[in-house]
């Protein structure tokens, strides 16, 4: 009986340390980890037809079986041997006070690398400038910021430009289709409406630039973790950039064009 006993023991040994070795090797296998946090555009939102699209994401997205697509996420799988693990925690609709809670839903995941792309919802509802709304809005991507680098020193992050929505208004400007749903559906009105004057408008591009001058900001503060070129915000869409649903978030083409420009200035 106790040489059975013992037999079963050693067995048992033999077991936990055969299993303790392959989660060590796995460890040191381990696959890489991108994150994205932001709003619909990181949801790649009416990409292709209506609705959410995240296979088509500039950050995350691995397109599909009939359509390929060229995003970070996929130059990534390129590069890195042990394969790629993606977390897309943006939202649609997401203003940059919410993307605290998707810093800290992807800093439990530690990932290697992430992505933030957040401030047009914010500009479209903002109406006139307001120095406070500037000031929260720089403390919340802080903040952000801070989460993930706190959840994995060795964090990379990439911070995109807030896309040039005045860009997009004078693509449109004279198509009556688009301007029709800008209205109906009140999408973007601050820059959008067929309401506005020309100095409206002229207001609302200094309001972007200056957003994207506080991210510039931010990314000079954390050199060794965070990478940002304001010149990606002069990117020039044409109309196949754009949704054919919304006249509004980019199309799949539009994404591919944000993810290449991103990638051009970024860590890898």
């Amino acid at each position: 009986m106790e040489r059975t006993l013992k037999t079963f023991k050693n067995v048992l040994l033999t077991f936990s340390l055969s299993v303790g070795g392959a989660y060590a090797e796995e460890g040191a296998q381990a696959p890489f980890k991108i994150g994205a946090i932001g709003d619909s555009i990181t949801q790649a939102t009416n990409a292709e037809g209506g609705g959410h699209k995240p296979k088509f994401s500039w950050s995350t997205g691995t397109g599909t079986n009939t359509r390929l697509f060229s995003s970070h996420m996929t130059k990534l799988q390129k590069i890195k041997r042990n394969g790629v693990i993606a977390f897309n925690k943006s939202r649609g609709g997401a203003r940059t006070r919410d993307i605290q809670i998707q810093a800290m839903e992807l800093a439990r995941q530690k990932v290697d690398y992430a992505t933030i792309l957040t401030g047009a919802n914010d500009l479209c509802d903002w109406k006139e400038y307001d120095q406070g709304k500037f000031e929260k809005y720089e403390r919340d991507v802080r903040k952000a910021v801070s989460t993930l680098i706190n959840a994995n020193p060795k964090m990379k992050i990439l911070i995109a430009p807030v896309p040039d929505m005045y860009n997009l208004w004078e693509i449109n400007a004279k198509n009556p289709s688009c301007t029709r749903r800008w209205d109906t559906f009140r999408i973007c009105s601050s820059i959008l409406s067929s309401s506005l004057s020309f100095e409206d408008r002229q207001q609302f591009k200094q309001r972007w630039e200056d957003m994207n001058k506080i991210l510039e900001r931010i990314s000079l503060d954390y050199p060794n973790h965070v990478k940002f070129n304001i010149e990606i915000a002069r990117t020039k869409f044409n109309t196949t950039h754009i949704s054919t649903v919304d006249c509004f978030h980019p199309s799949v083409k539009g994404q591919e064009l944000i993810a290449k420009k991103s990638w051009e200035n970024g860590w890898f």
